[in-house]
């Protein structure tokens, strides 16, 4: 076991950083606009089928899938914030859950129809190359998928620090700025709200061309990248990139260290448990700012 541990530990890291890119966009609509996206986990299945069908039917490079899937996830993260979200957003919590979770039904269902259950493998010679680091052996698509991942996040963390608009967005989160002050000085608070879930879905669109490059998708595996996310989410805390890729990169480990202690059935155990333990002892996550 002791053998395995250093192996664990790195692909546990590099996991954790797709991870980190997965729950970005679920972050960004909690976070800035109080939205709770049940149909975020979609949203990455969506792409995870994009990048199998473009691979498969075109014979393209699953990378080459990527400016595709910005593309489409910034559309239905246009979609959903002008017909879904922003109708409903004077009904509160509520009516934003039960908006994005018939979403999420409506998209689970249309992928069933269309597709069936089966579990579909994105073809790529990636993930079946293995380089050598010591004693550690790592998947090149793994590799890629931390790096892609760690720059998409590092590039969308200096727009929101850096960039008027990033900027402008934030000042219209409750947890962050002020809606009512940003509203006064002349920023067009709907606006950046749909530049919010554009965003995350354009992070979405990434995350799911990466993660289909190892991971294999069907209809309900949305519902299983929702769970992780919404994890990793309220560990780093609202409102902080910085504790949101921690907390990926922890959940990440915890995960490799509950496989190899327990099985990899019950891998998550692990996760769970530490997730308890630090909400109990910070329950504003890691790294979360007080509302």
């Amino acid at each position: 076991m002791l053998e395995a541990l250093p192996q664990i530990l790195i692909f546990g890291l590099i996991l954790g950083g797709a991870y980190a890119l997965a729950s970005l966009g679920l972050g960004l609509a909690w976070g800035i606009m109080h939205v709770i996206n049940f149909a975020h986990g979609e949203w990455i299945m969506i792409s995870m089928y994009s990048t199998y069908w473009l691979t498969v039917l075109f014979g393209l490079d699953p990378y080459f899938a990527i400016p595709v899937n910005i593309a489409f996830g910034g559309l239905i993260g246009f979609l959903s914030q002008r017909h879904l979200v922003e109708p409903v957003l004077k009904g509160g919590a509520t009516a934003t859950i039960l908006s994005t979770l018939g979403l999420s039904s409506i998209m689970i269902g249309v992928t069933q129809a269309l597709w069936k259950s089966t579990p579909r493998n994105t073809p790529n010679w990636y993930v079946e190359t293995a380089l050598g680091i010591g004693p550690v052996r790592l998947s090149l698509a793994h590799l890629m998928a931390f790096a892609i991942s760690i720059s998409a996040i590092t590039f969308i963390y200096l727009f929101f620090k850096r960039a008027l608009i990033g900027k402008a967005i934030l000042a219209t989160s409750d947890l962050i700025g002020d809606p009512e002050v940003a509203g006064l000085v002349g920023i067009d608070v709907v606006r950046t709200r749909t530049l919010t879930l554009i965003l995350a879905g354009v992070s979405t669109g990434v995350a799911g061309t990466l993660i289909g490059t190892f991971y294999y998708v069907y209809p309900y595996v949305g519902l299983t990248w929702s769970l992780i996310c919404f994890v990793i989410v309220v560990l780093g805390g609202l409102g902080s990139f910085k504790g949101l890729l921690i907390a990926g990169l922890i959940v990440g480990v915890l995960e490799g260290l509950g496989s190899l202690a327990l099985g990899a059935a019950y891998g998550y155990i692990l996760v769970y448990a530490v997730f308890l333990l630090i909400l109990y002892l910070r329950p504003r996550g890691l790294m979360g700012r007080r509302a």
